[in-house]
């Protein structure tokens, strides 16, 4: 029997006891471009023991009575970001894997009636999900936690894989085509595909090489001479050494090609006029890029023999590189009769 198998036999006898749920994490699920927030808490169920086998960040801290992390707080009757928090305090604007608000004619209209309209709706949604939560308590009483920095969709995918050791990543916003929205619609019974971006950010928090290798290799495949550009001047390439290097590597593949000619001026401009907090970063990198391809000796020399190191402590030269020491030849004289 394999270990997953085994892991879901367990989970079934479980559930036959009413055991089987003992965490419920609540996540933001939308992104509120005009209003700068996120918004629309959900829950998802766990199993302490499931998620404890195969993470240590899940071990640590679904053990500690106290949560040292910022982002993850309990979650009691009601709490300060029930209703939202800023984008700033989120920690990651562009996240794919929240979803867009849909703006509405009220969404439009003056300031004073706009904001009357939403503190209309947040009293509203706020009774009806306080009375929908009180009621999932009493029926299973579970401890509640509230994750502040990850959204949703990316939480119930890395639940999905630490229960299945499977994950479906969606294509990047920045390829063509590449929407969540379509990937989204699938059942209960397929994985929930997420951003590979988002997931990665999610993988090095929780310190889960497996699944930031992963997540870094189908943002890797996403890569193209069509979007490269765009990745680069993401915030997420700003806060990862590893996701700058690989798209590094891939502008400089299809550096000759006609759409990085064509766009790559205008990424000078942006770095230029210091719209990129990294942009120093993208041409250190792209500069150590070309010494490789073109001068290797110069980044890499290749080790000096006994000889040349003596010639080289005798001479009135120094420095990390190798340099062959001649003695000048003797003058020739030259006599005329």
């Amino acid at each position: 029997m394999s270990r997953n198998q085994a892991r879901i036999n367990a989970l079934l006898r479980k559930s036959l006891f009413g055991e089987l749920l003992d965490t419920q994490f609540y996540l933001f699920s939308v992104r509120s471009k005009h209003k700068g927030n996120v918004t629309n808490l959900q829950a998802l169920f766990a199993n302490d023991e499931a998620l404890t086998t195969c993470s240590e960040y899940f071990g640590s801290l679904l053990s500690e009575k106290k949560l040292d992390d910022p982002a993850v707080v309990e979650f009691q009757d009601y709490h300060a970001c029930e209703g939202g928090i800023s984008l700033d305090e989120y920690g990651y604007e562009s996240d794919s894997d929240l979803d867009e608000e849909e703006e509405t004619d009220e969404t439009v209209q003056d300031n004073e009636k706009s904001a009357e309209v939403s503190a209309e709706r947040v009293c509203r949604t706020a009774s009806v999900k306080d009375f929908a939560t009180k009621g999932v308590q009493r029926i299973i009483p579970s401890r509640r936690v509230l994750i502040t920095d990850t959204a949703f969709n990316t939480w119930q995918a890395l639940l999905d894989y630490m229960y299945t050791d499977e994950i479906i990543f969606a294509p990047l916003r920045s390829q063509v085509g590449g929407t969540l929205k379509t990937a989204r619609r699938r059942g209960l019974d397929e994985a929930l595909p997420c951003s590979p971006k988002s997931m990665y950010r999610l993988a090095c928090k929780i310190k889960h090489d497996k699944l930031q290798a992963k997540a870094l290799a189908a943002i890797r495949s996403s890569l193209t001479e069509h979007n490269v550009l765009q990745e680069l001047s993401s915030s997420l390439t700003s806060r990862f050494p590893a996701i700058l290097e690989m798209e590094i590597e891939i502008l400089f593949q299809n550096i000759v090609t006609p759409t990085i000619m064509k766009d790559f001026p205008t990424l000078i401009q942006r770095i230029a006029g210091a719209n990129l907090p990294h942009g120093a970063d993208i041409l250190t990198k792209l500069h150590e890029r070309m010494l490789r391809q073109h001068y290797p000796r110069i980044l890499s020399p290749a080790p000096a023999s006994e000889n040349e190191i003596s010639k080289c402590n005798s001479s009135p030269l120094s420095g990390p590189f190798k340099f062959n020491w001649e003695e000048p030849r003797a003058p020739v004289t030259v006599t005329f009769t």
